[in-house]
């Protein structure tokens, strides 16, 4: 697992360039989730979506850097 939050990684993919629909589009993720993870709201989710999050990160910004 990433040592960062799903928070973390939504937002940093933000800064990247990623908009909420793009992160939706690549992961299954829907926006709704995304918007409420990356502010708070959603403190614990799914395993799932958390590896679903991490991977799309991980593609994206992390293996990039």
């Amino acid at each position: 697992m990433n040592e960062l939050s799903p928070s973390e990684m939504i937002k940093l993919l933000s800064i990247s360039g990623y908009s909420q629909i793009q992160i939706e589009q690549a992961t299954g993720i829907s926006q709704s989730t995304i918007s409420r993870i990356s502010s708070g709201k959603h403190p614990d989710p799914r395993l799932s979506t958390v590896r679903a999050i991490e991977k799309f990160y991980n593609e994206n910004v992390k293996d990039k850097a």
